[in-house]
């Protein structure tokens, strides 16, 4: 099953400017790819109907 990219978390918090070029670079290619996760699982959730309520059947 593939890895959501919300499972594999960033490493521990450095100062941005300490951070190489391509660690900034990983770090935005992950936070883009967290924010288009995130979209499509909204989407989906809004896709759905509402679940409908089942009256009781009572005699």
């Amino acid at each position: 099953m593939p890895e959501s990219p919300l499972s594999k978390q960033p490493q521990a918090p450095q100062n941005d400017e300490t951070k190489s070029r391509a660690e900034l670079l990983a770090e935005l290619n992950y936070l883009r790819m967290e924010n288009a996760y995130l979209k499509k699982l909204e989407a989906l959730t809004r896709e759905q109907p509402a679940p409908r309520k089942r009256k009781s059947s009572r005699r």
